[in-house]
């Protein structure tokens, strides 16, 4: 591998063109400036995937980056909702190149303002240090687990679900997602609507297709989908959900990010996503996410602050 962690698919079938590698994706436009070329705007969502910027900005800084470094954390802050129809512009600054760490900023801007700022540092492996970790909860297996897309086809073919509801849910089945999930609880209808309330939430998580070994590429790739339902925890605690028929979400949106890469992990191998939300107030909720691979080591830790509001009267839900 290169020094970049922007692999597109190669001769010899080594890598794959798969949907979170096109979502990686960026063009080298001049020196340590790159533009994306593919945005995602979940449904319903009032800008671009927060995991699809984080992922491409630690792409831009990766790229900057010796092979002999690999990153061990983020730090990052969501300034502006992303335009999925405008390209961003991801500037990395090289703030420190050292022996044993090195580190690199990102500023990604649209139409001249910054949406989204980024500080990664990088560190020379060191895996022969002591070592001690939280131990991974006992969960159902995934080979045990439905998918999200049958869980989705599911609800569509129930007859007592709600047809502004379905409407909703076929648009989801169409969407690029790039990662599996399967959650390790049972999701019927009146967990939505009637949800009880808990502040953690797990589930198993997995890149579609095959990957190349590159641990670079791994890293993005579960940068990218670390965004995926983390903030989601926190209307859990107050039994509420977009669909809730008591108190209801009224909007959710990412104030920060930040990530600690622990140990080397494939990211197209099914892991597992432990999140948790100790506090919330103040229009913000608080989350932290634990990710393992499924031998039980803790690969990735994961902290995340956002907005979110809640409607006490319930509503038809917005397309």
């Amino acid at each position: 591998m290169s020094s970049s962690a922007t692999i597109p698919p190669s001769p010899d079938g080594a890598t794959n063109n798969t949907i979170i590698e096109t979502m990686l994706d960026l063009e080298e436009i001049d020196k340590d400036l790159y533009r994306s070329k593919k945005l995602w705007l979940p449904t319903g969502a009032r800008g671009v995937f927060g995991g699809n910027v984080v992922g491409q900005a630690l792409v831009a800084a990766t790229n900057t980056v010796s092979t002999t470094f690999s990153v061990h954390s983020l730090h990052s802050y969501f300034l502006l909702p992303g335009d999925h129809s405008v390209p961003i512009l991801y500037q990395v600054e090289r703030v420190r190149d050292g022996k044993s760490y090195c580190t690199r900023t990102v500023t990604a801007k649209q139409r001249g303002k910054n949406i989204f700022v980024c500080t990664a540092s990088f560190q020379v492996p060191a895996p022969n240090s002591p070592q001690h970790q939280y131990p991974m909860p006992n969960v159902p297996h995934h080979s045990t687990l439905p998918s999200q897309e049958e869980l989705i086809k599911s609800m569509i073919d129930n007859p007592k679900v709600p047809e502004n509801f379905t409407k909703i849910l076929k648009l989801r089945l169409t969407e690029p997602l790039a990662l599996e999930f399967k959650d390790t609880t049972s999701h019927s209808l009146r967990d939505i609507t009637e949800p009880s309330k808990r502040t953690e939430q797990m589930f198993w998580i997995k890149a579609k297709g095959q990957l190349g070994d590159a641990l670079a590429l791994h890293q993005c790739v579960v940068a990218y989908g670390s965004d995926h339902n983390l903030l989601g925890t926190v209307p859990l605690a107050h039994g509420a959900t977009w669909f809730s028929r008591s108190t209801r979400i009224a909007m959710m949106a990412s104030l920060d990010h930040s990530m600690w890469f622990h140990c080397p992990f494939r990211a197209d191998e099914w892991m597992l996503y432990v999140c948790e939300s100790p506090r919330s107030g103040c229009d913000r909720g608080l989350t932290f996410g634990r990710i393992y691979k499924e031998d039980g080591t803790l690969a990735v830790s994961v902290a995340q602050e956002g907005v979110v509001r809640f409607k006490s009267s319930p509503s038809e839900p917005k397309l």
